[in-house]
């Protein structure tokens, strides 16, 4: 039977260096858990900077900014306005329409009888076509004023008009036994005392004519005022005075 003192421990040389090392336990085929020791692994975390998210005031250079903006649109938009008003302007204005004038008048007879007006009226006209396109007249209506009293009418048949064209034009109008109130009967014979009364012609008509390469209808009222007929108080004929009547034609 040995004793302790049969043994005896001997101590590593003095260079060696004992090194303990603790190996994990190594995970089985059938173990899942991939962390079998619960040890917490600690990951370094990025600092992200803080947003500010409140809205920043708007320095004076933005309100600036913003206000020549606003005042480069508006501007804009007037020159936008003006262009549009300039082309309907020459559109509207210089669009091709006829020249007309009343170059002779003879009426007769001119009979007043009590509140009654009796006559016959030729009217001569010239209507000038000026321009390199054709006109082309729907029905030619044409009524007989004494200031704003009406006497007659009558109507032109539609026709066309070639380009560079000027033609006389006779229409009749007759006044059968018209009334006529009291005051425009004295302001009526107050002119004849005179030996001159002032008639006026009024025109309405529809023509087509191109304008811009495409068919144009223009709506037009044509206006002769002041048509001077010399009626001497002793006679019931009378006819034209002075020079040929140029007309208004403006669209309607």
């Amino acid at each position: 039977m040995a004793s302790h003192n049969d043994f005896h421990v001997s101590s590593p040389p003095a260079d060696c260096v004992c090194v303990w090392q603790i190996l994990p336990p190594q995970p089985q085929a059938n173990d899942t858990n991939p962390n079998p020791n619960n040890l917490e692994v600690a990951l370094p975390q990025t600092l992200l900077p803080d947003i500010d998210t409140k809205p920043k005031p708007k320095t004076l250079g933005d309100k600036i900014g913003v206000h020549w903006f606003c005042m480069l649109i508006l501007i804009l938009i007037l020159i936008i306005v003006v262009i549009i008003a300039t082309v309907l302007g020459i559109y509207f204005g210089n669009a091709p329409r006829p020249n007309l004038q009343v170059y002779a008048v003879f009426v007769c007879p001119f009979n007043i009888s009590g509140s009654y007006i009796t006559s016959k009226w030729d009217f001569y006209l010239l209507l000038r076509n000026p321009y390199h396109n054709s006109f082309y007249y729907s029905l030619f209506d044409l009524s007989l004023f004494y200031k704003s009293k009406f006497l007659s009418a009558n109507s032109i048949e539609p026709f066309v008009q070639p380009r560079k064209d000027q033609r006389a034009i006779k229409v009749k109008l007759d006044t059968s036994s018209m009334y006529v109130e009291d005051r425009v009967m004295e302001d009526i014979m107050a002119e004849k005392n005179t030996g001159v009364v002032k008639f006026d012609l009024k025109m309405k008509v529809n023509i087509w004519t191109r304008w811009f390469s495409t068919m144009d209808k223009m709506k037009l009222n044509i206006i002769c005022e002041d048509i001077m007929v010399g009626v001497p108080s002793n006679t019931s004929v009378g006819r034209f005075l002075g020079r040929p009547r140029k007309c208004k034609v403006k669209r309607r």
